[in-house]
């Protein structure tokens, strides 16, 4: 069973709670991010962190952990639980309300381990499915508790494609973002990824170091119409880490599996990987 930490203790994650008065539960006031072990080290701790800091200041969340205490109680979560690579998910919760709508400052924090889940090892191997939604996150640079946009739109997007394995944020003919992941197209020799109205993937942080070491690198905006005439197509996240996409609504993307570019991006990455779990220094 997983060992949990909320709100100062370490808990079995079957008596796991917290109040029900919390604005969490009331209006669906918090934060999280979520980060992944690689050889038993979380990957890109320091920078999860700071995003989660983030996402409580552009919400105005009061979030009193400094980043050094946020790691400690990180590692010791991990510590006390026995999975070979875990997930990580970090929630700061609005806390007890004196009004039921209005924050009162005693925000509480929740770390939780789990079991990492990954997909099927086919969805690297020939590719995946996605679908297209017109539809937009609310305040998209802050990881929030509501994901009432991401369910729905999933829910549209596996209507129209039954094995999607994502639905993709469309605002005013544009692609944005995954509901839970970041999007890169390849063109004519070079990768492209939106640059405005997203979540900024700490994976897709990390791609972006890859290509621009090769200079293959363009930041823009991309219609749907140029998403889905792409080369090739990959999603990036902690869970997924990259995915090459070879379908989008009812449209085959190139010879419909995973293209040369999308391959090689996947080797450095894992090639990346790699090296940083043998190292298994925390960052």
């Amino acid at each position: 069973m997983s060992i949990f930490y909320i709100n100062g203790e370490f808990v079995n994650a079957d008596s796991a709670s917290i109040s029900a008065r919390d604005l969490a539960i009331l209006r669906g006031f918090g934060v999280f991010d979520f980060l992944r072990t690689y050889g038993g080290a979380p990957f890109q701790l320091g920078a999860h962190l700071r995003r989660l800091q983030r996402s409580a200041d552009l919400i105005e969340l009061a979030c009193p952990w400094d980043l050094e205490e946020l790691g400690e109680i990180v590692m010791e979560t991990l510590r006390r639980n026995t999975y070979d690579e875990a997930g990580i998910r970090l929630v700061v919760t609005g806390g007890d309300s004196p009004n039921g709508f209005m924050p009162g400052g005693d925000s509480r924090l929740l770390v939780m381990a789990a079991a990492l889940q990954n997909l099927p090892a086919v969805a690297y191997q020939q590719g995946a499915a996605v679908a297209t939604v017109e539809q937009q996150r609310l305040m998209p640079e802050a990881k929030t508790i509501n994901y009432i946009p991401g369910i729905t739109a999933q829910r549209k997007a596996q209507k129209r494609v039954p094995d999607a394995i994502d639905a993709i944020y469309c605002v005013d003919g544009f692609v944005v973002e995954g509901t839970r992941s970041n999007i890169f197209i390849f063109k004519d020799g070079r990768w492209i990824s939106p640059d405005r109205g997203l979540l900024p993937g700490i994976t897709r942080a990390e791609v972006i170091k890859l290509l621009e070491g090769d200079g293959q690198l363009e930041l823009r905006e991309i219609t749907r119409d140029e998403f889905c005439a792409a080369d090739e197509i990959v999603m990036t996240s902690s869970t997924k880490e990259i995915v090459p996409i070879v379908q989008v609504d009812d449209v085959q993307i190139g010879a419909g599996i995973p293209g040369a570019a999308s391959r090689a991006l996947m080797r450095q990455w894992r090639e990346m990987i790699d090296a940083y779990a043998a190292a298994g220094v925390v960052v």
